[in-house]
């Protein structure tokens, strides 16, 4: 008698392999647009109306009048010549970086960077050190690569140098080299938090003393407003010990999913051949070298002006609807807030009341390596509008209140 096979929806799960299995689900992403039906500080957009569509446009039709066969054909796996070249004189102008050609890999934005990073260094069960709490995405790909983090203590001048000597040297005790350290060192994600110029240039040396890599994320380091501008770790690494990924999706557009990684240019070849897509967005290659010599520097003073005035809002509408023992960061720049709510409170708990009544946000708890951050939470300022980010302010105040309430603490 013939078998009768299984509907694939019930078998499909017994195929999986373990990798993907052991994996959490992902919430699923919302459309931009429909973040606008509700109050979203969830997750870091960039401003929907700043989005510079005319111009990007404009780039499009001058890249297929000039480039239009090349535009539309296979590149290479390094990526657009010319786009690698108006990407370094950016970096050269705007964050004092010296770099060749060689030294560059474009990437489909900086997760696809993070990814190849992170299959080109990791092997299962290797151990990476990561600022505590960091970007949640980071952590699902340390995952995902079966790395094993350790965390290392971040405060308001960055990731704490003093932890992470501390932590090198007793993993150098037990004989395993870290393959990388992650962090990020402009507006950290979550956090805010900038690490400073002293911090930065103590982290290349010891990256060099230890004989591990620098992984430094700074997708947000144009987003500066207010403070002073501190080089990168990649500028103040004379060993080259330090990887650097930047991104157009802050600046931009997220939709572009154009990323750069810089790094010494064997590295860099070998990252080329791990690229499983060949080559990266040609076609957004040659718009997007099109449009920033003309449009970057007009467009990111735009995004500074509108992103300082949204976290003034925010900070503003903080210290009136919080209750007393509720404490925030004060980001120099980018998309963040970290707010630590007072002892004995769930973010996640909260967060289910204020979906209820229509306001998002992110339970810092996803951010976290260890078991901690139960009553932290990130809230991004960088989409919502003037008005959502007062009534949203407002709601999560009043459940707050009302949870210290509940518990006996108003």
């Amino acid at each position: 008698m013939a078998q009768v096979a299984a509907p694939l929806s019930q078998s499909w799960t017994a195929l999986l392999s373990k990798r993907a299995s052991d994996l959490p689900a992902r919430p699923r992403l919302d459309d931009p647009e429909n973040q606008v039906k509700r109050i979203s500080f969830t997750y870091g957009f960039p401003d929907g109306d700043s989005l510079p569509s005319s111009a990007v446009a404009a780039a499009t039709v001058r890249a297929l009048e000039a480039r239009g066969h090349e535009a539309l054909q296979y590149g290479t796996a390094a990526g657009v010549p010319r786009l690698v070249q108006v990407l370094l004189e950016k970096l050269r102008r705007d964050q004092g970086i010296e770099a060749s050609p060689a030294n560059v890999l474009i990437t489909a934005g900086g997760s696809q960077a993070v990814q190849l990073v992170l299959d080109a260094l990791v092997d299962w069960g290797d151990t990476v050190i990561t600022e505590e709490p960091t970007w949640m995405g980071a952590l699902r790909a340390f995952k995902n690569v079966g790395a094993r983090p350790v965390p290392i203590p971040i405060d308001g001048d960055g990731t704490d140098v003093a932890a992470l000597e501390r932590e090198l040297d007793r993993l150098r005790g037990e004989g395993i080299t870290p393959k990388l350290i992650y962090l990020i060192s402009n507006f950290q994600n979550p956090t805010g938090a900038s690490t400073s110029r002293t911090r930065r240039e103590r982290i290349a040396e010891l990256a060099a003393e230890y004989g591990t890599m620098v992984f430094e994320d700074d997708a947000y380091s144009d987003l500066r407003y207010a403070g002073e501008k501190i080089p990168p770790i990649y500028a103040l690494d004379p060993n080259g010990h330090t990887l650097y990924l930047g991104t157009l999706s802050k600046i931009m557009g997220a939709g572009m999913r154009i990323g750069w990684l810089l790094g010494p240019a064997a590295f860099i070849q070998k990252l080329a051949v791990l690229k499983i897509d060949g080559c990266t967005n040609v076609f957004g290659s040659h718009v997007a070298a099109e449009w920033l010599p003309e449009h970057l520097l007009d467009h990111v003073a735009e995004l500074r002006a509108i992103y300082h005035r949204r976290r003034d809002l925010m900070l503003d509408a903080l210290a009136r609807h919080m209750p007393e023992g509720t404490t925030w960061t004060t980001p120099d720049g980018g998309f963040f807030l970290w707010v630590t709510l007072p002892d004995g409170l769930d973010a996640t708990r909260l967060a289910v009341q204020a979906r209820e009544r229509g306001v998002e946000f992110l339970p810092g708890r996803q951010c976290w390596v260890s078991d901690r951050g139960d009553n932290t939470v990130r809230l991004s300022y960088s989409f919502a509008t003037d008005d959502q980010i007062d009534r949203g302010i407002g709601i999560i105040g009043e459940i707050v209140k009302g949870e210290l309430m509940e518990i006996g603490r108003a």
